[in-house]
């Protein structure tokens, strides 16, 4: 990806989420981590970053609690940099070797009840990667990543029949065809449900089982069973984390009203 590509990229995403964008250094959800000269114009100098300024976007970056979730990166941050609540990494440079295995080892850290990262390929590295694997295991490594999505698979196929076991008597299916409103309706009512199942220990089981599905969820893909369940694991994991973080022991919503409830559930859909 290109200086140009990279702000291009981040031009066409703020244009949709104007919201998003910040000159603030320290504020704003989206950023581009980069250098760049005098020679690349105005429009590109201005995501210039100095070796300090990158500190402070890393350190942003790791921590959860601040609003940047979004860094388009040129030749940064593949080596040196660990975030290991980091999910999620989009590619857009050919990569081979130990390169390959550097950039996926940014999201590929163990958080919480995050077990792996998702890796967005929009080039066609398969054969890369399998080559980077191979060679990995060669030097040490263990395991067939075939037979762990095949056991993954059925790990998650096995957690998502006990979470249907909890939802008994829910009939969530029109969650999917939904428009955005009902779906957050059908998300606080599945809350009720849940909360309302086995004198309230339905919480703890379902929170319990969803953390295990969505790590093997995350094992699992692109096995076709996972890429067949994933409507149903995004449903389960929204209604997590509406239980998890939007309620507190009794069920009650704990300081929100009304509308910042509606807008952090409708951001968890869209998420």
């Amino acid at each position: 990806m290109s200086r140009r590509i990279a702000v291009d990229l981040y031009n066409e995403i703020v244009a949709i989420k104007p919201e998003w964008h910040s000159d603030d250094l320290h504020d704003g959800v989206i950023k581009v981590v980069m250098t760049s000269s005098a020679a690349d114009g105005e429009e590109i100098a201005k995501h210039h970053t100095t070796k300090q300024q990158r500190q402070i976007l890393a350190n942003r970056m790791k921590d959860n609690d601040d609003k940047l979730k979004l860094v388009i990166v040129r030749d940064m941050w593949l080596t040196g940099f660990d975030a290991p609540s980091m999910h999620t990494l989009y590619i857009d440079k050919p990569m081979k070797g130990h390169n390959l295995m550097q950039a996926i080892a940014r999201v590929n850290r163990v958080y919480k009840d995050k077990i792996g990262g998702l890796v967005v390929d929009y080039l066609g590295i398969a054969s890369d990667l399998k080559e980077a694997l191979s060679f990995y295991s060669e030097a040490g490594g263990k395991g067939d990543p075939a037979l762990v999505q095949d056991e993954a698979a059925t790990i998650l196929q096995e957690k998502l029949e006990v979470i249907d076991g909890i939802m008994h008597g829910f009939n969530y299916q029109e969650y999917f065809t939904a428009n955005t409103s009902r779906k957050l309706n059908i998300i606080l009512e599945a809350e009720e449900h849940i909360l309302g199942v086995d004198q309230g220990e339905g919480k703890t089981r379902f929170l319990t089982a969803v953390a295990a599905m969505s790590q093997a969820f995350a094992l699992a893909v692109p096995h076709p069973h996972a890429m067949e369940a994933a409507p149903v694991v995004a449903f389960f994991q929204a209604v997590k984390a509406r239980l998890a973080k939007f309620s507190d022991g009794s069920g009650n919503v704990s300081g929100m009203s009304n509308a910042e409830l509606e807008a952090k559930v409708k951001q968890t859909i869209d998420q």
